[in-house]
């Protein structure tokens, strides 16, 4: 599994790079592998790209292990799905720069956009070495080499923004790439999606068994899909409900649909077994959605689900708490939260790290925003590592898994203290394979219940 990391330094950027650059022998771990780092002119962070088995190893091993090095303030991680490296062309001009662009498509071109990058006719001075989506803050991502900057944006506005599909582009200078390999490593990682042929072509992946096994690697974790309408959250909805259980398979499980007051998108909940499944469900099915203009993904690390006493009120509200906070304190904010009293009329129902957007989500139910606030006062304005939150009502929630299926995500993500005691709460709660009673004790969709 490939991610993009994105470090934004609390000083400046020019010691970021200098650190990872003097302590890149020290960034090699057991469940990571920081393949290389980008510095983009005017942009104020710098990536990392990293080779992992388990999605939660960004937030457990890398950044936590970082935090010894150097100061981060914020993060963002985001997906790499279906890398190519592609060849120079023979003769190609010399003392290229290189230049990283960025491609905002409507959801119905994901593949033609792809695909006709693969083929487009590139130039001896300005050509494609590397492509992937990325459905982050941005569809699909390439790396070009071109002799200056005028020419590189040039054969972007010509030729790239006039595909039919791309709706808007971002073009930067690498200013400086730092291998954080050795280069026969590094180059064997490349060798896995190397392309036979410069793009354009007509070529292909030159091994295509390694690619084969790469895209079949089980590292199952659990997104968010953000769906954003085109005009109308109802019709969207109406559709989300309707047909994406259709989309269920054995490595792709859509778990539930919520829809947040005053967003433009809706998030469905999956549960898959890697990246690239995700990605032929965002490339294959979305587009079949009725009103879908874009879409966005957050990779949830660590989710955790708490049990719900079965006598609790009746006339409680969904409301999710979304929490930004300082990289090195993001554990310790997990933790004392988890351990904080809580009050009587407060029930947390889940958690999760998600280092997108935001860094924490929290969902409770509770009686009503002010009861919403005021919790969130108590506990967070204090805490060491909080930069700020927001809280937003759930305005309406869907579960879209087969009982099977989601009794058995929640039983995986049940907080340690609910499955130690189990037995307890089986026979304190009834706990039965009614789905509805099951939902009462987990939290999970109170209008099921009242339904």
């Amino acid at each position: 599994m490939l991610v993009m990391v994105r470090l934004f330094p609390k000083g400046g950027l020019n010691n970021l790079c200098s650190v990872i650059e003097a302590e890149k022998r020290n960034l090699y771990w057991e469940d990571v592998e920081p393949l290389y780092a980008i510095r983009q002119e005017g942009k104020r962070y710098l990536s990392i790209l990293l080779k992992v088995k388990r999605l939660d190893s960004v937030q457990q091993v890398f950044l936590k292990n970082l935090e010894t090095m150097a100061a981060v303030r914020d993060t963002r991680t985001i997906p790499i799905m279906s890398p190519v490296y592609f060849p120079p062309p023979k003769e190609h001009a010399k003392d290229l720069q290189r230049f990283l662009v960025f491609l905002r498509v409507n959801p119905e071109n994901y593949r033609d956009v792809y695909s006709k990058l693969i083929e487009l006719k590139w130039t001896k001075s300005t050509f494609m070495t590397y492509l992937s989506y990325s459905f982050g803050d941005d569809d699909i991502i390439l790396s070009v080499l071109s002799k200056d900057r005028e020419t590189a944006r040039g054969f972007v506005e010509r030729k790239i923004s006039k595909i039919p599909g791309v709706v808007g582009y971002d073009t930067s200078r690498i200013v400086n790439s730092l291998s954080l390999l050795p280069q026969n490593k590094l180059e064997a990682h490349k060798d896995r999606f190397r392309y036979s042929k410069p793009a354009g072509t007509k070529g292909r992946m030159a091994n295509k068994a390694e690619f084969e096994a790469y895209l079949k690697e089980r590292s199952p974790f659990t997104v968010i899909v953000r769906l954003f309408a085109k005009s109308g959250m109802p019709q969207l909805w109406n559709d989300v409900e309707k047909n994406i259980q259709k989309f269920e398979t054995d490595h792709v499980t859509p778990l539930y649909a919520s829809q947040q007051e005053n967003k433009e998108f809706i998030n469905v909940i999956f549960e898959v077994d890697n990246f690239e499944v995700l990605k032929d469900f965002l490339v294959n099915n979305v587009h079949t959605l009725a009103d879908v203009r874009k879409t966005r993904t957050v990779p949830l690390l660590q989710p955790t689900y708490f049990l719900l006493p079965k006598d609790h009120p009746s006339d409680l509200y969904r409301y999710l708490v979304s929490i930004r906070g300082d990289p090195s304190q993001y554990q310790a904010i997990r933790s004392k939260f988890i351990t904080h009293g809580l009050k009587e009329n407060v029930f947390p129902t889940y958690l999760s790290f998600s280092l997108g957007q935001d860094d924490i989500l929290l969902s409770l139910l509770t009686d009503s925003r002010k009861s919403a606030q005021t919790f969130a006062k108590d506990v967070f304005d204090s805490m060491d590592g909080v930069v700020s939150y927001d809280i937003s009502n759930q305005l309406q929630t869907k579960r879209l898994a087969s009982k099977e299926r989601w009794k058995r995500h929640l039983n995986k993500y049940l907080s340690s203290y609910d499955k130690a005691h189990r037995k307890e709460y089986d026979s304190r709660y009834d706990w039965t394979d009614d789905f509805k009673t099951f939902a009462a004790m987990t939290g999970a969709f109170l209008d099921e219940l009242e339904s």
